[in-house]
């Protein structure tokens, strides 16, 4: 007898459980809680996703500019001119650098100057006991010039005083020079710039530009 009333309570008592979770689940959906009955994924974008470790910046690369050096300015290099000077017999062509090779005032610098070394001659445009150049490039285009394209040459007041032969000499050696690279006629002049006669191989006077044939005879 007591086991069936033992049997009994149980049986009470599950049933009285079973109707609490009903009357619970009854609750939620009359109270509007959905339920479902499989988990689903949430959308996207709900839960950020994890920061990544930012990547390092890539180094600049270096630029053609950077990685490649200023070139050095280019040498400039003298062209040798055919300079003449004084020999034992007369004139001797000597091939001498200079800078530039088409500028007169550079040849008749080369002239002071004097010839290369190891050359067994001597320049004449300088004078033998001063050494100051006996002759220079007249460079004032206001004053009067036998002709505004030929290379006027100035001569110095020592130059007069040289014996004739000497002064042939200066001349021939300033006209060969200038006129033998081709930068045209040779008109002497004074330190204003006025005209000069000067003398020739054969004691003449020239009273117009030079020309090379004008003192040709000079060379040895």
């Amino acid at each position: 007898m007591n086991r069936c009333w033992f049997n009994r309570n149980i049986s009470l008592r599950c049933i009285a459980a079973w109707s609490g979770t009903a009357a619970v689940c009854i609750a939620l959906v009359s109270c509007g809680v959905p339920t479902q009955d499989l988990a689903k994924p949430l959308a996207s974008g709900v839960i950020a996703p994890p920061a990544l470790p930012a990547s390092p910046s890539p180094s600049p690369s270096p630029t053609s500019t950077d990685s490649q050096s200023v070139a050095p300015s280019p040498t400039v290099v003298s062209d040798p001119v055919e300079l003449w000077f004084a020999g034992d017999t007369g004139l001797v062509p000597v091939l001498t650098p200079v800078d530039p090779a088409n500028s007169a005032e550079a040849i008749v610098a080369g002239l002071v100057a004097g010839p290369p070394e190891g050359e067994q001659l001597r320049t004449v445009a300088v004078d033998p006991l001063t050494g100051l150049p006996l002759v220079s490039v007249f460079l004032d285009e206001t004053a009067e010039t036998v002709n505004p394209g030929d290379v006027n040459i100035a001569l110095s007041p020592e130059f007069a005083a040289l014996p004739p032969n000497e002064q042939v000499l200066v001349l021939g050696q300033v006209v060969l020079s200038i006129t033998g690279e081709g930068l045209g006629t040779v008109a002497f002049v004074d330190q204003t710039g006025s005209p000069v006669a000067v003398p020739l191989p054969d004691g003449r006077l020239l009273d117009r530009p030079a020309t090379i044939t004008d003192y040709s005879s000079l060379i040895a």
